[in-house]
């Protein structure tokens, strides 16, 4: 019975910050608490066609003709990817994220065998086909910037300058 007060405690933390968000990514709250219906495959999340395309062709040279083609891709990857790594990151609190961890630590321990449920209802077949299409997505915007380069297109068709940099720098928090 410690199950129901623990459900309806991580209800009431989630509600105010899923709330506040409007775009939710894989990371976020909302993601979390919808993860046991991917996990017995109620819900399944569609991979977006621009990353099915890059999982099957991420070095094809179709729309590299121009700088204007090569950016339309790369808007395109980055609406299904998130910004790439030389996009300046918005600042967010870490209240979403320390609440979001929380939350999957709960939500862990209250499935027991979850393992072998996502194995069984083939969720975990489900994840890395998505995984697999992510990465690929990442490859394809990478070697988009690439040809970006090499026609001295501008970005975000190419990468920033900063990460250009003949000399590359460690973070701050790295130091």
């Amino acid at each position: 019975m410690r199950v129901i007060p623990a459900l309806v405690i991580a209800g009431l933390l989630i509600a105010p910050v899923t709330a506040a968000t409007a775009q939710q990514n894989d990371n976020s709250l909302g993601h979390t608490v919808t993860q046991p219906l991917r996990d017995v495959r109620i819900k399944d999340e569609k991979i977006p066609a621009v990353l099915q395309r890059a999982a099957s062709a991420p070095y094809s040279s179709v729309g590299t003709q121009s700088c204007a083609a090569i950016t339309a891709q790369i808007r395109d990857l980055n609406g299904a990817l998130g910004p790439d790594v030389d996009t300046p990151a918005k600042k967010k609190g870490e209240g979403s994220a320390i609440a979001a961890a929380g939350a999957r630590a709960v939500l862990g321990t209250l499935i027991p065998g979850l393992g072998l449920v996502r194995v069984i209802t083939g969720a975990d077949k489900a994840q890395r086909r998505a995984e697999a299409a992510v990465y690929a997505g990442a490859v394809r915007r990478g070697y988009l910037k690439g040809i970006g380069v090499a026609k001295r297109c501008r970005a975000p068709a190419a990468p920033t300058a900063a990460a250009l940099a003949d000399r590359p720098e460690l973070l701050a928090a790295d130091q």
